[in-house]
């Protein structure tokens, strides 16, 4: 068994200079506060917000208290409004305070020298009215419940922090249970059918992709995700990234008491008897100015897979081979995730923060793959030309850390600065052994055949520095900025006697500029963004160097018209680009299957997204409905093509991405948000378009013109109180494949029941994966070279069980909707 070994965790590198700067920002920015004493007797204070014009209740509006000092210069207390716009501020000395109201949308109310009363009968202050902003782009619809999705102006939320389909399972689990968005065996995160798609955390890019970045979210539990935003049309104010939008991951923010904390506990097995198990961790304090929160997640996970390809070769005037392969392999992955915040602000108007995240993962792979090899007509017995069995054993390990600092000042109403400096670190390595064995009359030969070695390094940095700054305008509101940064990968591999060195590295200048106007019951917005980029390709073991250079320029525009609180229409347009991912580029081969190979392609250029969509949305007390065509033009667009290549004389199917000369898909999203009372509430989703592909300039047989479709339904319902049900259904039907082929139909059912405990801090959640235990997908190809068909099976029906209780955060119908912090 070979051994992996990587270099100084933070040894030497260009991009380890911004690591430095900003520990040393940080350590320059810790000070000392005072601690708000509570040895007095303390009061609190009641009221209502709402909404100024309608008068229905704002919910999630922040409630802060300060001290009474120049510039209200201390927080003391802070919490959000609940479902009825009402507020409760507990355990506040008895002193003389200034109130701060403020909601997103909305002017912000001060109340100098307001004073909490004794008891709760004398602190009511009634009801407080919040003006709207007319010149704000993004305004938040407001309901008088929280629903599980809820439709706004420039994107759909959904909040999954109190789903029972949720609780116990990790970051992967929340994202796979959401409208039109689906995360395949390979990794893949697709929206809308398209995996063009650039996913974010707190707002912020994810600096992981692939496998990486699937790893990450499985080793992130459940509990510590509050909701999930999806922006299918981003402006110029985005990064470009992502042909079909953004999908933002809100982590929680979960502060009310002074301390606050929870811990979840799961264990779960499948339908072949594999075990495993969850824990996590969070503790939140906030006085003084302060806030801190750290979360520990652990998952041990044991998965066991199954496959079958049947590979027929055409030769032109010899017997065509065929190859048999069959398949199991049985997985363990260990994963570890911390993540802190730590902020401070130095005034109302000031603040200062630092997030980290440590994610460690480890994975285990044993398995078993048995191929007959034919030659002929047909693959009987009597044309066997060869029989034996691959061993694998396999190891890997992902190391990564996330270090972010921000700093955010407030001039005046709508007038601010923030600026944030990022860097990133993750570290893979893998180690594969292949032993091959002949086979007998059905026995393995004691004499091992061949043994294959497979030794894999890579060492990613990502640093970034981003200014923000907006401003009123006359009657235009100005958001402008600027973000550079540096991307390195360092990658090496050793597969028997051959090794492969490149190192890749990208330098990306940006600066934006939008202008939005309040015009009656209209919003407009315009914006350009553009950029600069820089990358080298360094493929130093076959002494290649590649060096490119481009401008581009991405225009958005939107123009939305809401004359109600309860319906409104978006017309929008952006351009967007989808630069090739490492996992595309990266030279480096998949060698686990010897008759079939995944092989990176250094040169990629980017494709270009030019994005249209006409939103439609109407609310009723009792739900929404809300549709969306959408036109979508791509030029370069990147597919994978598979063809046949001989490696050491043995005929193998190669799959690489390469670019097609154009695509387009138009078609149209529903989704629709239900409730009947308290008792039942639910989203239905489908996506029906059609996609067409001209890929005329690498071969005919990869142009294409499919109508596809996908629909999904989650249900929640409460069978009494303190019990609930939810039901969730997955289904994409068969679909055709270039030139000759088809997939056919994948559906995948999730059942959850969980049971609140101890008033309300703690739950009980039984759980069913993949209910009718049927998700495999079974495909079969042709082309003039080869024919192919496959059936694959990842994981199986799983039963997991999970106990969650939480402390400090107050009301449990409030919980899980404090998502901001108190600046």
């Amino acid at each position: 068994m070979h051994t992996t070994h990587f270099g100084a965790f933070f040894g030497p590198r260009p991009v380890g200079t911004i690591g430095a700067a900003l520990l040393a920002l940080f350590l320059g920015s810790l000070s000392p506060s005072p601690v708000l004493a509570q040895d007095g007797p303390t009061g609190v204070l009641t009221g209502q917000v709402v909404d100024a014009e309608s008068d229905a209740p704002l919910q999630d509006a922040t409630v802060a208290l300060w001290t009474n000092t120049e510039g209200d210069s201390t927080l003391v207390r802070g919490t959000v409004t609940g479902s009825e716009g009402r507020f409760t501020i507990k355990d506040v000395p008895l002193d003389s305070y200034t109130l701060r109201i403020s909601f997103v949308g909305y002017t912000t109310q001060r109340f100098p020298s307001t004073q909490p009363a004794p008891s709760p009968d004398a602190a009511d202050l009634g009801t407080v009215s919040l003006a709207r902003k007319t010149t704000q782009q993004q305004e938040v619809e407001v309901t008088a419940d929280r629903p599980a999705a809820r439709i706004e102006t420039d994107r759909n939320v959904y909040n999954t922090s109190e789903r029972a389909l949720s609780a116990g399972g990790s970051a992967r689990t929340v994202l796979e249970d959401l409208p039109s968005i689906r995360i395949d065996i390979d990794g893949s995160i697709s929206y809308r059918g398209n995996e063009s798609v650039s996913l974010q955390i707190n707002g912020e890019p994810a600096s992981l992709q692939g496998q990486s970045l699937v790893g990450y979210l499985e080793s992130l539990s459940a509990d510590a995700v509050e909701r999930v935003e999806v922006i299918p049309n981003p402006s110029a104010k985005y990064e470009p990234e992502g042909m079909s939008g953004i999908i933002n991951i809100v982590l929680s923010r979960d502060l009310e008491a002074k301390w606050n904390g929870g811990i979840t506990l799961g264990g779960e097995r499948d339908a072949n008897d594999r075990y495993g198990g969850n824990g996590s961790a969070n503790v939140g304090f906030q006085a003084g100015g302060w806030r801190v929160v750290g979360t520990y997640s652990h998952r041990r996970d044991n998965e066991e897979d199954t496959d079958a390809r049947l590979v027929e070769q055409f030769n032109e005037g010899s017997s065509n081979t065929w190859v048999d392969q069959t398949g199991r392999e049985e997985e363990q992955d260990r994963s570890h995730s911390f993540r802190t915040e730590v902020d401070y602000n130095l005034a109302e108007s000031t603040s200062l923060g630092l997030e980290t995240s440590v994610s460690l993962r480890r994975d285990d792979e044993s398995g078993r793959s048995e191929y007959w090899e034919y030659a002929g007509d047909t693959p009987t017995r009597a044309n066997a030309t060869d029989r034996y069995v691959r061993l694998l054993d396999n190891s890997s390990s992902d190391e990564s850390v996330d270090g972010r600092l921000d700093f955010s000042h407030d001039f005046s109403q709508d007038h601010s600065l923030s600026a944030q400096v990022r860097y990133d670190r993750d570290l893979e390595g893998e180690d594969g052994t292949y032993d091959v064995y002949g086979i007998v009359d059905g026995a393995r030969r004691d004499a091992r055949r061949n043994r294959e070695l497979d030794v894999v390094n890579e060492d990613e940095q990502d640093g970034s520095l981003e200014i923000d700054y907006s401003r009123p305008l006359g009657a235009f509101a100005l958001e402008t900025g600027y973000k550079g940064t540096l991307r390195r990968l360092d990658s090496d591999q050793t597969y028997e006697d051959r090794t492969t060195v490149f190192t890749f590295d990208e330098f990306i200048h940006a600066a934006y500029g939008t202008l939005s106007r309040g015009i009656g019951d209209f919003q407009l917005e315009a914006g350009l963004r553009a950029e600069t980029v820089n990358t080298t390709f360094d493929l130093s073991s076959e002494n290649e160097v590649t060096n490119s250079s481009y401008v581009s320029l991405y225009p958005s525009a939107f123009l939305t018209y809401k004359p109600s609180p309860k319906r409104q229409a978006r017309l929008s347009y952006s351009k967007r680009v989808d630069r090739p991912g490492l996992w595309d580029i990266n030279p480096i081969e998949d060698n686990e299957n010897p008759t079939f190979q995944e092989r990176g392609n250094p040169g990629l250029d980017p494709e270009y997204i030019h994005s249209f969509e006409l939103s439609l949305t109407q609310r009723w007390g009792i739900g929404s409905v809300s549709v969306t065509p959408y036109l979508r033009h791509t030029v370069n667009e990147i597919e994978e093509v598979r063809f046949e290549e001989n490696i050491n004389g043995r005929s193998v199917i190669v799959r690489q991405a390469q670019n097609l000369s154009t695509s387009t898909s138009y078609g149209t999203e529903l989704v629709t948000t239900f409730n009947v009372g308290d008792r039942l509430e639910g989203t239905l989703s489908g996506n029906l378009y059609r996609s067409v592909t001209d890929g005329s300039n690498v071969t005919t047989d990869l142009s294409q013109d499919a109508i596809l479709f996908s629909g999904r339904g989650s249900v929640q319902a409460r069978l009494r109180d303190g019990l609930q049900l939810e039901l969730s259904q997955f289904y994409r039907p068969a679909r055709d494949i270039p030139p000759q082929g088809r997939i056919d139909r994948f559906t995948s059912t999730e059942l959850a029941l969980q049971q609140k405990l101890l008033g309300g801090d703690g739950n009980l959640t039984l759980r069913v994966d993949d209910l009718l235990n049927d998700t495999d997908v079974n495909t079969w190809y042709r082309d003039q070279d080869l024919y192919q068909e496959s059936t694959s099976q990842w994981g199986a029906r799983e039963v997991s069980l999970s106990f969650q209780y939480n402390f400090g955060s107050g009301s449990n119908d409030d919980r899980g909707r404090r998502d901001r912090d108190y600046r």
